[in-house]
């Protein structure tokens, strides 16, 4: 998921919380149509986003939003995640993310379901051509 954007929340926590993504450079390589992907947490009990200081117009705050209009209009870029216990830790070029859920799915915008393995597949091939055209022009 490095490199997209949260465009889309809803659902309830506790519940169901759909996020959908902009990760173009991942989603363009689905024949589907669309845009996005969507990740969907089921049994949420937690998805909150603590906006670091750093970007601009944000006040120092050290606390979560849990509103999810309020986190989309942020545009929050993910970077990299990891597991904490059974939280889920996402960093982004903005804030963290902490979300906790029983079990979750993917999809595309189009509906189709897909795999991790799939998604896992298509970051995969996408970087190791990025990192082809990187030794290209360098040896150009």
């Amino acid at each position: 998921m490095h490199d997209g954007s949260i465009v889309g929340l809803s659902g309830n926590v506790p519940g169901t919380v759909r996020v959908e993504m902009d990760i173009d450079y991942l989603r363009r390589r689905f024949p589907d149509a669309g845009k996005t992907i969507v990740v969907t947490l089921d049994g949420c009990t937690r998805f909150a986003y603590r906006p670091y200081e750093i970007k601009k117009g944000l006040p120092p705050n050290e606390k979560f939003i849990t509103d999810f209009e309020a986190i989309v209009a942020l545009k929050p870029l993910i970077l990299d995640a990891e597991m904490r216990g059974s939280v889920a830790i996402v960093a982004g070029s903005y804030g963290v993310f902490e979300a906790a859920a029983l079990g979750g799915s993917l999809s595309l915008d189009s509906g189709r379901t897909i795999t991790l393995d799939e998604l896992i597949a298509v970051a995969e091939a996408y970087w190791a051509e990025f990192r082809e055209r990187s030794k290209k022009k360098t040896s150009d």
